[in-house]
């Protein structure tokens, strides 16, 4: 039986941590959501959008920054998945079986089809392989 929250009708259990969390992110989506909403549907905004051409490149706009930060948002899960950082969950390098180096979080840029997003990535290195590992993704 899991207990309610008078403050978020959460269920309070073990890992509601991560509930809290997804509900925090989901609330973060629903406002940059809103806000792409009233840059293209805002009364404000009508006057410049004046062509097919500008109401076009306004909605691929806004779409393309709220993909953006749900890939971004993506990554970072990937990221906190991986125990320890290391993609092995016994620190294990996956050529060798030789231990692996945790190796600091790294920030990353890639290019996606929406545009460059940056996230964070930690990996391992195994010193008899000489190679470098980091989480699926």
């Amino acid at each position: 039986m899991s207990a309610k929250s008078n403050a978020s009708d959460v269920p309070m259990f073990e890992g509601t941590s991560e509930v809290q969390d997804t509900q925090r992110k989901r609330q973060e989506f629903l406002k940059r959501a809103e806000d792409a909403f009233d840059r293209m549907m805002g009364p404000g905004q009508q006057k410049d959008l004046v062509t097919l051409a500008q109401r076009e490149q306004r909605a691929c706009e806004v779409t393309d920054e709220l993909a953006r930060w749900l890939m971004t948002e993506q990554l970072a899960l990937l990221e906190s998945a991986a125990p320890g950082g290391p993609p092995a969950a016994d620190g294990a390098c996956p050529v060798c079986q030789g231990p692996l180096e945790p190796r600091p979080a790294q920030e990353r840029e890639v290019v996606t089809r929406r545009g460059r997003i940056r996230y964070k990535r930690s990996g391992g290195r195994c010193r008899r392989c000489r190679r470098i590992f980091f989480p699926p993704g």
